[in-house]
């Protein structure tokens, strides 16, 4: 995630459910958005889905390309999410999406990231 937000919003939205769940907000699921932008541009994108609310930690890394989005979306509706064609892709956590990829270390390297935002927070607090 050196380079974050730009390719980050599919890790970034399984480590923030993940996150949500531990502190109370469980059930948020992965949203994967394709052909979106003015001109269905942009490939993909995802972003998580709570209780009705979208929730986008990287919206901001297509303001490079002529967009003005905040660092930060939580809102029922937004006008740029809403130019993806989207499926949902099930709950978000990474600690139950991986469970169906065969690869073992995936999970591992989720959790290592995980602990460390947990103490990039707790280092804030």
């Amino acid at each position: 995630m050196s380079k974050f937000p730009s390719g980050c919003s599919d890790d970034s939205s399984q480590i923030l459910a993940a996150y949500l769940t531990d502190n109370g907000f469980s059930g948020a699921t992965l949203i994967r958005g394709e052909y979106g932008g003015k001109n269905e541009e942009l490939h993909s994108h995802v972003w998580l889905d709570l209780d009705g609310f979208k929730i986008d930690v990287t919206a901001d890394q297509f303001n490079k390309r002529g967009y003005d989005n905040p660092s930060v979306i939580i809102a029922q509706e937004n006008e740029f999410l809403e130019t993806f064609e989207t499926t949902n892709d099930g709950i978000a956590d990474f600690r139950i999406h991986l469970k169906d990829y065969s690869d073992p270390g995936l999970e591992s390297d989720f959790e290592s990231c995980y602990k460390v935002v947990l103490s990039h927070l707790s280092a804030q607090a």
